[in-house]
């Protein structure tokens, strides 16, 4: 019912995108709490076409920003493929699934995920941070850092003055 109620709370933020921002941002973020994400303030902004899995445990602080068609992973059943690769069975499966397959995901205030970047499960993103386009992220990336690539690598600092400021 309640994935339902998102695809819903979907379709309306695509109409409501063509006529107010405001109320664009009302309805995406209502319609990613209904799925469980942790959202603490208001992002700055989600792109509609922003894949966001909170299965995991997913929390989005203020001024956020998710880019289009950036992916936040919170799951990721590729440990699998050891097991069945091994032809072995762990003792306690259910137990092991949940460990392995479920890893929360933290973002910052004021944080920016580019478009097509990738945030892996188990990463925390600092507050500030940059996250360029197309970048797959997995690990702690710390306050005001400014990544890029795959694997994401540090290569500024949001702070650093040599960077200049819109005018």
């Amino acid at each position: 019912m309640r994935r339902l109620l998102f695809y819903i709370l979907k379709i309306l933020d695509f109409i409501c995108k063509a006529f107010s921002q405001h109320l664009y941002m009302l309805c995406i973020v209502k319609a990613h709490k209904i799925i469980g994400t942790n959202i603490i303030g208001m992002p700055a902004y989600i792109d509609l076409s922003a894949h966001i899995d909170p299965s995991g445990r997913l929390i989005i602080n203020q001024g956020t920003v998710v880019s289009v068609g950036a992916v936040i992973l919170t799951h990721d059943w590729s440990f699998l493929c050891r097991y069945l690769a091994r032809n072995i069975t762990p003792p306690n499966l259910l137990k092991e699934f949940n460990n392995q397959a479920f890893k929360p995901v933290w973002i910052g205030d004021f944080s920016f995920i580019g478009a097509g970047a990738i945030v892996l499960p188990g990463s925390t993103i600092g507050k500030y941070c940059i996250i360029g386009a197309g970048a797959v992220v997995k690990g702690n990336i710390e306050d005001y850092s400014i990544v890029i690539g795959n694997p994401a690598k540090k290569i500024g600092d949001t702070r650093d003055p040599k960077y200049k400021l819109v005018e």
